[in-house]
């Protein structure tokens, strides 16, 4: 898949095991895989809140209300969050439609 994706593109987290780290950082692996990744800085939050506002459009709003970034930085941050989630098989993707 690639990392381009539709701000209403729904993601979904794979069945995985974590393990809450230091300083708000977690390990999160897919139970399909050997190693884990390691989230850290607003990644773990975005990765909790999937379950309840799965897509970009969805997760804005609700950073919004935990942090002062504008709309747009927080985007950036929910979309490389999730580029990372993407590359690291910790989530399925519905199809985009444009």
């Amino acid at each position: 898949m690639s990392d381009a994706f539709l701000n209403s593109q729904r993601f979904e987290r794979v069945p995985a095991i974590e393990r809450s780290l230091a300083r708000g950082r977690r390990l999160v692996q897919p139970l399909d895989a050997e190693t884990p990744t390691q989230l850290a800085g607003s990644a773990p939050l975005i990765w909790d809140l999937l379950d309840i506002a799965p897509s970009v459009d969805d997760l804005v709003p609700e950073l919004q209300s935990r942090f002062t970034d504008s709309p747009e930085v927080i985007a950036n941050g929910i979309r490389a969050a999730l580029s990372m989630f993407i590359n690291s098989s910790l989530v399925t993707a519905s199809e985009a439609t444009s």
